[in-house]
């Protein structure tokens, strides 16, 4: 199913359609204790002039979720892609990467972990300990840039306590599926407290590889730790430090030649990543006028991602083909904000101004080792070195006791470091600025309506792979052409909102529902190059525009003290600016303009109840959908629309807790990653779709102790 209709009746008809549709899953009751911790002052849910939405711990809980790709389909107009051990690159509003090879790579969605940015390496959005997740949807260019041009995805973990306490949990399930987790919270000394978190989690995962007779070859092997400490120093002075351990090392082996769960891959890959962070955030509030925030943050972390590119075995096609791709990763950040104090205006407006700098290394050693009509092997080094540098301020005027007027804005200059084994060397720089404007109207003590007009940017790059490739193959003809799209450019999203969020009947019935509409300039799309017979790449380039329309609607009702329905509804249209690709099949030239973008389905729904009975009794029941979608701009292969449920039934008696739960309760097959090529010898080579398939049906039992 998808919707196309003419853009001016477009939203108008959405709204309408989705105003009875009843969203989200937070109840009614606690909708005034959700704080949005994302933007430079914490604010309750229903006072953020923004489309977000706030899972809480307790429906990470639910679905016995590990990772982020587990709940994220309860979020409005936010997609997973995985080509991985997880679904660990994200889209929202249909924009966002899909992978990453030997390219360098900036995200269009930022992933922050308690403050520290983590965007590009989505395997560490573990949900361990997190006391919410966070989803801002479209560009946050005052509070953060270019890192957050689609939008951002905040996990936040659970802070220290004051009082001594812990839990021990543990889940065993299908596919060998085996989880223990054990957390520990409270005061050190009068003024210091501390958290721990530990989880290890191990799983066969779901394919079974024929050719060596394993069922773990896609396995899970994942260690989270996090530690952080509270200092309260004075009564002006709190100091927070957080340290954070990520070891995983997961299997690929996701895709097969025969298009289901059985694989015949002789050299299986993996997909690894060992990151550890630290942070130190400080706030001082003993100014008159204002208060003093800091945050010092260090992140290195060292990826490793192999495949086994022939998907089979050297007996069944002749071929065999191992790419490894292994990078070191350093960042480190330093952001100095002030914030007024109230009453402490300036020109009328509480303010806020800051200052930011951002600098990654990034060391790449690629390998590849195969045997196609011949023997060879292949590698490189690189170093890809980032540096960014920006101010911001935002000022927020009270025009009356019902109208506010929000303005902010971030001037920003990115620098970026190219060279390689190869001899390809470059380097790029730009200045880039982004901004909010946003007038709130507050309708009554539980209701407001919001228009809004933001800008976001994400920066350009280097072509490096392509122009490699070119480089070693030697045509003239190659290298001029892409020696002339060597360098591409930054790309700008000017983002419109109108929304209305509250509280209703009496507060039992929490709504928010957001239109948007969303112009891309100079869109950044990947252009399929054939460097020789059945070798292709891809490089990138700035096409003129592209369009992302469409609304997102959530809400909950506590319809008794026993039972609330929740659901949540995004719909989207999107469309490519003059895209002009390579027809797989005839190497013909193809226009895509006007087609919908990758990733980016017509639709997506969660629908849901919780019913607590007896005494301590509850049951959660969910269903999430989601439309098809092109699986690239390069080719028109899509997904099938998908429907998935999900139970979760729990028995709670004093500190005790035990679920049983189920996700993908009817074991529906469906696909997270595509791609069209030929890599088939025993059928001609032919081109044809290849899919890794999502998450089959899993259950398990849960249990958590809480002292």
């Amino acid at each position: 199913m998808t919707f196309k209709s003419n853009k001016s009746l477009f939203l108008p008809n959405l709204l309408a359609i989705s105003v009875g549709f009843t969203c989200s899953a937070i109840a009614s009751d606690d909708i005034h204790e959700i704080v949005v911790t994302s933007d430079f002052r914490e604010t309750s849910i229903l006072s953020a002039a923004a489309s977000l939405t706030v899972i809480p711990g307790e429906k990470l809980q639910q679905r016995a979720a590990l990772h982020l790709e587990n709940v994220l389909n309860s979020a409005p107009n936010v997609n997973t892609s995985s080509g991985a051990s997880r679904g660990r690159f994200f889209q929202i509003r249909g924009i966002g990467e899909r992978s990453q090879f030997k390219e360098p790579l900036d995200s269009s969605v930022g992933l922050a972990v308690d403050g520290v940015d983590f965007s590009n390496i989505g395997l560490a959005g573990g949900v361990f300990d997190a006391s919410q997740v966070e989803v801002l949807r479209g560009p946050q260019g005052t509070r953060f840039g270019s890192s957050a041009m689609a939008g951002l995805i905040n996990i936040q973990t659970a802070e220290p306590t004051e009082d001594f306490g812990g839990s021990v949990s543990g889940d065993i399930g299908n596919y060998n599926s085996r989880t223990l987790g054990i957390v520990l919270s409270g005061p050190l000394s009068e003024q210091l407290l501390g958290r721990i978190a530990v989880q290890k989690h191990k799983g066969d995962g779901y394919v079974e590889n024929d050719f060596l007779g394993r069922e773990d070859t896609n396995g899970f092997d994942e260690l989270l730790v996090r530690a952080k400490l509270r200092w309260l120093a004075s009564d002006d002075m709190t100091v927070d430090f957080t340290v954070m351990h990520l070891d995983v090392d997961n299997g690929y082996d996701a895709f097969s030649l025969d298009h289901n769960r059985h694989t015949r891959s002789d050299e299986p890959g993996h997909d690894r990543q060992e990151s550890t962070a630290f942070s130190v955030k400080s706030t001082w509030s003993g100014y008159q006028a204002f208060a003093v925030e800091t945050q010092l943050s260090y992140e290195n972390t060292d990826l490793e991602y192999g495949l086994d590119w022939d998907w089979s075995d050297w007996a069944t096609v002749g071929v065999r083909g191992f790419e490894n791709n292994a990078r070191d990763r350093d960042a480190a950040s330093f952001d100095l904000r002030l914030l007024s104090h109230p009453g402490q205006q300036f020109l009328g407006a509480d303010w806020v101004t800051g200052l930011y700098i951002y600098d990654r290394s990034v060391d790449l050693a690629y390998s590849e080792d195969a045997d196609y009509y011949g023997a060879w092997t292949d590698g490189f080094e690189s170093t890809f070195d980032t540096r960014r540098y920006a101010v911001y301020g935002q000022m927020d005027w009270m025009l009356s006791d019902s109208l506010n007027l929000s303005l902010g804005s971030r001037l920003e200059r990115f620098e970026n470091e190219y060279g390689d084994s190869y001899g390809v060397v470059g380097d790029n720089a730009d200045n880039l600025w982004g901004g909010k404007l946003a007038l709130e109207y507050k309708v009554s003590d539980d209701s407001m309506l919001y228009v809004s007009v933001s800008r976001g940017y994400k920066t350009g790059g280097i072509n490096t792979d392509a122009m490699g490739k070119a480089l070693v193959g030697g045509d003239p003809a190659l290298i001029s052409l892409l020696t002339s799209h060597f360098i591409y450019q930054s790309e700008t999203t000017i983002n419109y909102e109108l929304g209305l969020k509250g509280l209703y009947l009496d507060g039992q019935l929490m709504f928010n529902a957001t239109a948007f509409y969303m112009d891309r300039l100079d869109m950044q799309a990947k252009v399929a190059l054939e460097i020789s017979t059945a070798n292709w790449t891809s490089y990138r380039d700035n096409i003129d525009g592209g369009e992302n329309y469409g609304i997102e609607v959530e809400a909950s009702w506590q319809l008794t003290d026993d039972f609330v329905i929740f659901a949540s509804v995004g719909l989207l249209e999107s469309e490519l600016g003059d895209l002009t690709i390579i027809d797989v099949d005839t190497s013909l030239p193809v226009n895509q303009s006007g087609r919908d973008q990758a990733h980016a389905p017509s639709y997506q729904y969660n629908v849901g109840a919780t019913y607590t009975f007896l005494e301590g009794f509850a049951l959660t029941f969910q269903v999430d959908g989601k439309d098809e979608f092109y699986f690239s701009n390069s080719h028109d292969q899509r997904s099938d629309a998908i429907e998935l449920f999900h139970l979760n039934f729990s028995y709670t008696v004093r500190d005790l807790k035990v679920s049983l739960w189920g996700r993908n309760l009817t074991d529906e097959d469906y696909q997270v990653r595509g791609f069209y090529w030929a890599n088939n010898p025993n059928n001609g080579w032919i081109n044809e779709s290849y899919t890794q398939l999502g998450e089959p049906r899993v259950f398990g039992i849960s249990a958590a102790y809480n002292f």
